[in-house]
């Protein structure tokens, strides 16, 4: 019953979140736009060619390349894009090399911010795709609001077999719960390839101090933060002209590293309820799971089993079947029953080994 409430809850905020339409009024606002980029040689051309061709005032932003200590040719790809609006920097560099640094990321990101003068800052990744809009938008809606913060939507790029689909399915509904609980005042998730913050905001809450001994959560940790002190003024940038695109990874084992990453931030979290939330949905899944086993011993818990999984699967279909809609990705709908299946028993392997066991991430230990 908890799980059906949480998601009636995410399905109302989502129906109620209003869409922002940007208007045509003059900007003013100064953005420095901040890749961290490791070994991003066969990306990063791609995302700075995207983001000079904003149709932002180029006058009004630059883009900060940050490189964390890449080993193939990614500085080599940045060079030829070097000028007044772009520039490189180089994290070993700005850091003491016999530092013990658990999070290389938030260290570039803050090498990166340190080096800007807008008043905004943006985060990106460096394997992102957005539209020539994409920078305007997110400034009319940091005009015409003020907030602190502004999640907006992550998507994946054009998928192709059953994996890359899973992920792009997976990935919307992610967004679809981070914009629903924002609006209703209950902040879940974020995802740093497309946020933005006022600097003032960020050296106000101090930035990623004491968050530093989580190797991820450069975004989601930090909103927890600025929530804390700017409760209301986070908020969810709900356009399809805001959204940011990224490759899904092509095989099993890097998905469920790169999960097993997310998930090992969940217990850093201080806001008790979101922890609560988290641990409901896992139990939920993990129940389905150990009902079906249960049947082949007890036939009395065939119709609990059965309540579980329909509850589920018409849950997360009415749920999903509105986000999808609304970001123009119906077709993953298609193989929503398959992918529901591989869902719950991705929930329970991820949710577990990323709490218990340490990854690798681009040859350095998750913790």
């Amino acid at each position: 019953m908890a799980y059906l409430g949480y998601f009636l809850y995410y399905l109302y905020g989502w129906i109620t979140l209003p869409e922002f339409r940007s208007d045509s009024s003059v900007h003013t606002t100064r953005v420095s736009i901040v890749i961290a980029a490791r070994n991003e040689a066969g990306n990063i051309s791609l995302v700075l060619t995207d983001l000079l061709r904003q149709s932002y005032p180029s006058q009004l932003f630059e883009v900060i390349v940050v490189d964390d200590h890449s080993d193939d040719n990614t500085v080599q790809e940045v060079n030829p894009y070097l000028s007044e609006r772009v520039s490189l920097v180089s994290l070993k560099e700005n850091i003491d090399e016999s530092e013990r640094i658990v999070s290389f990321k938030k260290r570039a990101i803050e090498a990166g911010i340190s080096k800007s003068d807008g008043e905004l800052i943006v985060t990106t990744d460096a394997d992102c795709r957005m539209g020539s809009a994409w920078l305007e938008t997110l400034v009319s809606f940091y005009e015409s609001t003020k907030a602190a913060m502004i999640v907006s939507p992550v998507m994946i790029n054009e998928s192709e077999n059953l994996l890359e689909k899973f992920q792009a399915l997976d990935l919307t509904g992610m967004m679809g719960i981070a914009g629903a609980t924002l609006h209703l005042g209950f902040p879940t998730m974020c995802n740093g390839a497309n946020l933005a913050f006022r600097r003032i905001v960020f050296d106000e809450v101090k930035g990623y101090e004491g968050i530093n001994n989580k190797s991820s959560g450069d975004d989601m940790l930090l909103m927890h933060k600025i929530v804390r002190q700017h409760k209301g003024k986070v908020q969810f940038l709900k356009t399809r002209k805001a959204v940011v695109e990224t490759n899904p990874l092509h095989s099993l084992r890097s998905l469920l590293i790169q999960r097993m990453r997310w998930t090992s931030k969940s217990g850093a979290y201080d806001d008790r309820k979101i922890q609560i939330n988290l641990l409901l949905v896992y139990l939920f899944n993990l129940s389905i799971v150990l009902s079906f086993i249960a049947c082949f011993w007890v036939p009395g818990l065939r119709m609990l089993f059965f309540f579980q999984l329909v509850t589920k699967l018409v849950l997360d279909f009415v749920f999903l079947s509105e986000v999808t809609y609304y970001f123009a990705r119906r077709k993953l709908m298609w193989l929503f029953l398959p992918m529901e299946v591989l869902h719950i028993i991705y929930i329970i392997v991820v949710g577990f080994a990323g709490n218990f066991f340490a990854t690798n991430w681009k040859g350095r230990k998750v913790v």
